[in-house]
């Protein structure tokens, strides 16, 4: 449950909270900006203050408690309530003045229009000036969105120098969509009025430092709208529906990004967190860090986190994979209208909460708008979905023909929610790549059982030695040995691969990687493993595929095939995916799937991927986890048309596997394998 504590901090909060008259005219708190070494701060009342805040003026009581201090609205309406709910509880305001923009029709050639709102926005500052609660003023939102006029930025400078000239004590920006180098010449050239700049960015949040050093910005900003990967910005499937982070994913971008820029940068003054509350656009989960009934997804212990500098007590459900017949949102999924697919969905609670699910089925929206502009939700559609457990359940695809979401919510019954949805296309008829069924040969064209003494086949296998490409591009921190016995012995009918503790040309372990490259080469078939995986923060065992001869150049341009990846810090959590230049993790488009296998280090588990012209499906323990279709464009999205070879081998630390540090006291550690088998596509 949340904590006693907790609980009563909101309730005081709220009980504190009756309306109250507002006129206290001397109390006005001046806010500046001082230049310090290196960048500079935010001064409120003579004090340092760095803006900790959010976009959205519902749950209030919840940002002060979890450390937050400042609230953004987009207009003026309801600025007296929000105001005086912002003093008593001792929040800052950056109080939107809702200017007219070219794509809603406004123009900025009209002096009529022009003057006219300047006088509108005159009667605002007068009424607001003074209050206690208000920290700066933010002309406009997005006037840069889908604009032509430059005179816009007249207008700003002039509704800035008539707020100078009202109101000394308050700061004065506009808010920006993005950084563009002809916006920033602008508003250097015509906009001298402002105190400083505010940039409303999403997936690129984390290069925000260097894109305004990029385009010769040095002086202060805030950052008012930031979140996830916008919809703008990820991956669409081919009937244009864009594919939503999952509400673990979201937490782990936000936190990265916010760290990388907001919480370094000394030019930065701080942010508004998007969105404080909930709202439709594409989806009712896309940007809200609630849901309709208020519950707070994984993202709100992140902001607490990072405005507090502590977790809290009582933490939201992580959601680590949402499955419709056994594939996910990336895998672009095509279904049979009338037939029924399994759901499936993993999701655990770091308090050990007891978790509800709940599913829903929507049409996809087609009310789609820009610039946050208001959308329709599209209304549930029921009757589709069957529970079969409380994580598991069937989904018969609707009749009608077109696209759809799936959204799932697990609960913990502490107001605390994790969510993901999967968007989906339902034909009449059965998607092309699901239409062709493969066979392969029921006995191996090439294997090895592992059951000799010694090393390994050199019949079948070489060695990667060293540490090329800086850690073999990962930044790992072994050097793989050659026909060493003490990393990679056949012994007992296993292969023992093991990684040691002992310096190597500059590196502090020692491991090995076996190849079958030119030993071993295939265009398709059924490639299966079994094997025993290490235990130990810092382990990265992997069995895997590279293309032989590199036939679309270097990678991800080739692609390359995981049939198995683990990393020690998260024990039991297995992984299967495929990289190429369209869809690879430095772009964070991969295609993967992750599964939670209990004892993965105490016993023997089967891996195998079946690798056709039509598509390549991931499998542990002979269920699948893990779908890819070839979609017909080009090698960016499908260079599987190649030979490919075998890659075995354990690394220590890296991007990935180094995630959280490395405990010298697991080594040595061993990764067994009991054997590795291809079987011939036979059609």
């Amino acid at each position: 449950m949340k904590t006693a504590g907790r609980l009563i901090t909101l309730l005081l909060l709220n009980l504190l909270f009756v309306p109250i008259v507002w006129g206290q005219k001397g109390k006005v708190i001046k806010t500046t900006i001082a230049k310090v070494e290196n960048g500079f701060t935010l001064m409120r009342g003579g004090q340092p203050y760095f803006i900790k805040g959010a976009g959205g003026t519902s749950n209030m009581e919840q940002l002060k408690a979890y450390g937050g201090n400042s609230i953004r609205t987009w207009s003026p309406q309801g600025a007296d309530e929000i105001l005086n709910k912002a003093q008593q509880l001792e929040l800052t305001v950056t109080l939107g003045l809702d200017v007219k923009t070219e794509r809603h029709g406004f123009d900025y050639n009209d002096q009529t229009a022009v003057a006219k709102q300047k006088e509108y926005l005159r009667t605002v500052i007068l009424k607001y000036k003074d209050h206690p609660a208000l920290l700066a003023w933010g002309i406009g939102n997005e006037l840069n969105l889908h604009y032509s006029n430059p005179k816009v930025w007249d207008a700003v400078n002039d509704i800035a120098k008539m707020i100078y000239e009202l109101d000394p004590n308050h700061l004065v920006t506009t808010m920006l969509a993005g950084i563009n180098q002809k916006e920033i010449d602008y508003i250097k050239a015509k906009c001298p009025a402002l105190d400083l700049i505010a940039i409303q960015v999403y997936g690129g949040l984390a290069a925000v430092p260097q894109e305004l050093k990029k385009v010769g910005w040095d002086k202060p900003y805030i950052v008012t709208e930031w979140g996830p990967t916008g919809h703008w910005e990820g991956l669409q499937t081919p009937w244009g529906a864009s594919i939503e982070e999952t509400s673990h994913e979201k937490a782990t971008v936000y936190k990265s990004r916010y760290e990388a820029s907001i919480g370094q940068d000394k030019n930065c003054l701080g942010s508004y967190v998007f969105l404080w509350g909930q709202k439709q656009e594409r989806t009712p989960t896309w940007y809200g860090l609630f849901t309709e009934s208020g519950e707070e997804n994984e993202v709100v212990d992140v902001m607490h986190y990072l405005w507090s500098g502590k977790w809290p007590n009582n933490r939201a459900p992580q959601l680590e994979s949402f499955l419709l017949d056994n594939r996910q949102a990336k895998d672009f999924i095509y279904l049979e209208s009338g037939k029924k697919y399994p759901i499936e969905v993993f999701v655990r609670d770091p308090d050990g909460d007891q978790l509800q699910t709940r599913w829903e089925l929507l049409h996809e929206s087609t009310d789609l708008k820009e610039g946050g502009d208001r959308e329709e939700r599209p209304k549930a559609l029921s009757g589709y979905i069957k529970n079969s457990s409380d994580k598991k359940g069937f989904l018969t695809a609707p009749e009608q023909e077109g696209a759809y979401r799936l959204f799932v919510y697990s609960g913990d019954g502490n107001n605390n929610v994790a969510t993901a949805n999967i968007p989906f296309y339902v034909t009449k008829n059965t998607h092309k790549s699901n239409a062709v069924t493969y066979q392969f040969s029921s006995t191996p064209n090439w294997s090895d059982e592992f059951n000799y003494t010694g090393l390994p086949d050199n019949s079948k296998w070489s060695y990667d030695t060293g540490s090329l490409y800086d850690g073999w591009g990962n930044n790992e921190l072994q050097y793989y040995m050659d026909a060493s016995l003490a990393n990679s012995r056949v012994q007992d009918g296993l292969l023992k691969i093991t990684a040691k503790r002992e310096s190597k040309d500059g590196k502090s372990y020692t491991s090995a990687r076996l190849v079958s490259k030119n030993k071993g080469d295939f265009t398709y078939g059924r490639f299966e493993a079994r094997a025993k995986l290490p235990k130990g923060r810092g382990t990265w065992p992997a069995i895997w595929m590279l293309p032989t001869d590199w036939k679309y150049g270097g990678w991800p341009n080739s692609g390359e095939i995981d049939i198995l990846e683990h990393v020690g810090y998260d024990q039991d959590v297995v992984h299967i995916s495929t990289h190429t230049k369209a869809y690879n993790h430095g772009i964070n488009t991969q295609k993967t799937s992750k599964r939670q296998v209990t004892g993965v280090s105490d016993e023997f588990h089967n891996y195998r991927v079946d690798w056709t012209p039509s598509y390549i499906k991931g499998f542990v323990d002979d269920h699948e986890i893990f779908h890819v279709d070839n979609e017909h464009k080009s090698f960016k999205e499908w260079p599987f048309d190649q030979n490919f070879h075998w890659l075995i081998n354990l690394a220590v630390g890296g991007n990935w596997g180094g995630k959280e540090g490395v405990d010298d006291s697991i080594f040595p550690v061993t990764f067994e394998v009991d054997y590795v088998r291809v079987y011939d596509l036979l059609n």
